[in-house]
This record gives structure tokens, C-alpha cells and sequence, in this order.
């Protein structure tokens, strides 16, 4: 663990490869729209799910838009190419004078176990979009 000075507490170390990947949930919410991808590993291949949530009262209903399904190791692979593992522990602040946005969580659970999370608010890491399109381009 490294030592995080803008909490005062403690960063988790960066992961340095992905060599097993077992579920990701990556949720954007903005103005207008929650969504949520859904990446569960089914063995050799992986469920990529896309959702909408809608709120009715105190209800949260999460509604399935698309569904595809890739190799698993895709998947391994499109986050080794982005470096997700560094990822780890990223806490985007919302940039000043930004008065709109998106803001997203990413918890993923790889290399038996081990969560990966990341968070931010129009602040996104380093080849975050590069992983966003690859999500698109398996769904639409």
C-alpha cells in the first residue's frame, strides 16, 4: 500500500498485469442518464451486459439494454492494453469551472480475487476512453 495524501489514508498498489479476470461493473451517472456495463466471466467467455437504471420513488430498477458475449481473454486483454491495473485506487476530482458531467465507479475482481477500484467525476484515468469504446464496439 502506498501512502495517499489526498485522504490521508492509504492508495492501493497498482496491479501490474491481469492475468485472470472473473467480473467488472463500470456505472456512469450523469444529469439524465444511469448506466451500468456488466462484464461477468463465464470461463472462456464473458457476458458483457448493458443497463439503464431508471428510479421510481425509493426503487432503483435496472433494466437490460444489450447483451453480448466475447473470449474471456478479450477482455484480460483490453484492460492489459489500457493498464487498468493502474487504475487501482484513482480518485478523479471534479475539474474546477466544470459546471456538468459524468461521474463513474469501475469494481472489478481479478487475479483470483483481488478489486480493482476507480472513481471520478469528468476526471477519468489514463486510457479509460480507450476502454469505453472497446465496450461500445462489443455492444452496438
Amino acid at each position: 500500500m502506498l501512502f495517499n495524501n489526498r485522504t490521508g489514508g492509504t492508495k492501493p498498489d497498482p496491479i501490474n498485469e491481469i492475468t485472470e479476470f472473473e467480473s467488472l461493473l463500470l456505472r456512469f451517472s450523469g444529469m439524465r442518464l444511469t448506466e451500468e456495463y456488466e462484464i461477468v466471466s463465464k470461463g472462456n467467455t464473458s457476458e458483457i451486459s448493458y443497463y439503464h437504471i431508471r428510479y421510481s420513488g425509493e426503487e432503483h430498477l435496472r433494466g437490460l439494454q444489450k447483451r453480448a458475449v466475447c473470449v474471456t481473454r478479450e477482455v484480460t486483454d483490453i484492460l492489459n492494453e489500457c493498464k487498468a491495473g493502474k487504475w487501482n485506487g484513482f480518485h478523479g476530482k471534479h475539474p474546477r469551472g466544470v459546471l456538468d458531467g459524468r461521474m463513474f465507479t469501475l469494481t472489478a475482481y481479478v487475479n483470483g480475487g483481488q478489486k480493482l477500484f476507480a472513481d471520478g467525476s469528468e476526471n477519468f484515468p489514463k486510457n479509460f476512453s480507450t476502454f469505453e469504446k472497446w465496450l461500445q464496439e462489443k455492444l452496438f
